[in-house]
């Protein structure tokens, strides 16, 4: 996501900033997130295809025997990995409001 360009759309102190200015407060919010964004990327693979391996084989499809399997591998994995995508960039833009709203104070 382009956070230079929803900063400036957000917060309109920011439209004739310039852009090292912004990227500060993007690196600094990203700084901020890193350490919940790593717990996220180890753990969502694990909160997404171990039910879908335990829902699978309970309907009787042999982990990563049938085409079907593969298929809904393959769709848990894509979903999942925009959800985390949607979840990072919420996370950064909460951290960059908070951190906007404690430069202002």
């Amino acid at each position: 996501m382009n956070y230079t360009d929803w900063l400036k759309t957000e917060y309109p102190q920011f439209k004739n900033s310039s852009t090292v200015e912004t990227f500060q407060y993007i690196e600094q919010a990203k700084a901020d997130t890193k350490t919940i964004t790593i717990l996220l990327v180890f753990f969502m693979p694990f909160a997404l295809l171990y039910p879908m391996n335990h829902l699978l084989t309970s309907y009787g499809f042999a982990p990563f025997e049938s085409v079907f399997y593969w298929c809904m591998f393959l769709a848990v994995t894509f979903i999942g990995s925009k959800l985390m995508d949607k979840l990072e960039s919420e996370l950064i833009k909460t951290s960059l409001r908070k951190l906007l709203k404690n430069s202002k104070s």
